[in-house]
C-alpha cells in the first residue's frame, strides 16, 4: 500500500473518485479474502456500498451510480461524497489490519 502511494499513476490522478478507486483495486489485489470480509460488512442504514453485480446496488438505492473497481469483481457506488468515501476506505483498511498510520496517510489523499 506504500507504493501505491509513490506511484506517479496515484499522484496524476486528480479527483477522488480516481483515488478511491484506485486504492480499492490496490486493497483488493493485496488480499482478495480481507477485501471480501471488510466489504461485505460495510453498509449503511438503507443502502448498501458493495456488490458483486451492478444490478444489486441499483435496486437499493436511488442515484448510486455503481462502478466495478478495476481488476476486480466487485462494483461500488460512486456518488458518494468525499468524507463517506474516506470513511470506507477507512473501515476497509481496519477491517484488514492495515496500521493506524498507514491508514491515515491514505485516508488524507482521498
Amino acid at each position: 500500500m506504500r507504493e501505491l502511494l509513490l506511484l506517479d499513476e496515484y499522484a496524476k490522478q486528480s479527483k477522488s473518485i480516481e483515488h478511491f478507486m484506485l486504492v480499492l483495486s490496490t486493497l483488493y489485489t493485496l488480499d482478495a479474502a480481507g477485501f471480501a470480509a471488510a466489504t461485505d460488512a460495510l453498509h449503511g442504514r438503507t443502502r448498501i456500498y458493495f456488490a458483486s453485480e451492478q444490478h444489486t446496488l441499483l435496486a437499493n438505492g436511488r442515484h448510486t451510480n455503481p462502478k466495478q473497481v478495476p481488476g476486480t469483481p466487485y462494483w461500488v457506488i460512486t456518488n458518494t461524497n468525499t468524507g463517506l468515501k474516506r470513511s470506507i476506505i477507512e473501515h476497509i483498511m481496519h477491517a484488514m489490519q492495515f496500521p493506524a498510520e498507514l491508514t491515515n496517510k491514505v485516508y488524507g489523499t482521498i
